[in-house]
């Protein structure tokens, strides 16, 4: 039995398995804390459930989580239970592997997470009055302002080197055509029996002026929106950066500040969004003064 013993201990394969059962054992007690039954314990109970909650629905309010957990049925329950037992176990598992060590997308994750729940001060926001409204109206205005807007058509003449000696004689062209419009009392829907195709449109209706800009030129803009305006009328020519306009405006908007009572909804929600922005804000710098910054490169 012993020279039998003997021969089995010289074999590589036994001694690789006893190798390896050394290993094993040295790794579970060098690491037994590791491997306590505590590791391997998940904790349920209503309070952490109605933290759950919480951090599923991302709105924070302890009291009446609490009283919701309290409300729910066996199958509710369990079905929470069965989330977060699912998802700490996946968590556990990661941590143990290490997968979350310089790893800059769950950095990210992790601060997004941090984000959110700075959101969950905002039930601290006081209700928004009718004083608060109008101040930060008054206040702020020029945010409202609505654009000047203009309705037209237009005849375009393009300088042509073939057809004109200059961009004089292609102006001339255009006043020619003005007068035929004007004898002939040309409405808007029969502009386009005249002059040459443009590159953009030839009808605008309730175009603001920055949409006039970009398809006719800063210049072009100044003029059209300086034309007088009392009844339609075929006026110009206008110079463009491709060439001449005849315009027949029918309709013309100045800029204007709207009344409060009209965008009351609109400026409501900008104050309660600016007032969210500085609770967040708040508890995130709340947050900063735990900790010291050390800037070793700090430039002297």
């Amino acid at each position: 039995m012993k020279v039998l013993y003997r021969k089995l201990l010289k074999e590589p394969l036994i001694q690789f398995l006893l190798i390896g059962l050394a290993l094993f054992f040295c790794e579970r007690w060098i690491n037994q804390k590791d491997y306590s039954d505590d590791q391997f314990r998940i904790l349920v109970n209503d309070q952490i459930i109605a933290q759950f909650m919480q951090q599923q629905v991302k709105k924070f309010d302890p009291l009446k989580a609490q009283q919701q957990v309290e409300l729910l049925s066996d199958v509710q329950r369990q079905r929470l239970v069965d989330d977060y037992v699912r998802g700490e176990t996946l968590y556990r598992e990661a941590k143990a592997l290490n997968l979350d060590r310089d790893d800059q997308i769950i950095r990210r994750r992790l601060m997004q997470k941090m984000d959110y729940l700075a959101q969950g001060f905002y039930d601290d926001i006081d209700a928004v009055t009718e004083n608060d409204l109008t101040t930060y109206y008054n206040l702020n205005q020029q945010d409202y302002k609505k654009p000047s807007r203009i309705t037209f058509t237009h005849v375009y003449v393009a300088f042509d080197q073939k057809k004109h000696d200059s961009e004089a004689s292609a102006a001339l062209e255009a006043g020619e055509i003005l007068k035929i419009l004007r004898e002939n009392n040309i409405p808007f829907e029969q502009s386009g029996l005249y002059g040459q195709r443009f590159l953009y449109n030839r009808n605008y209706v309730n175009r603001d002026v920055d949409e006039i800009s970009s398809h006719f030129g800063q210049a072009f803009k100044q003029q059209i929106f300086d034309l007088e305006f009392e009844r339609p009328q075929w006026q110009g020519p206008i110079k463009s950066s491709y060439g001449w306009h005849l315009i027949l405006m029918t309709h013309k908007e100045q800029a204007y500040i709207p009344p409060l009572s009209e965008i009351g909804s609109i400026v409501l929600a900008d104050v309660q969004r600016q007032r969210q922005q500085k609770v967040k804000r708040q508890a995130i710098q709340k947050l900063q003064s735990k900790y010291e910054i050390i800037d070793r490169d700090q430039r002297q």
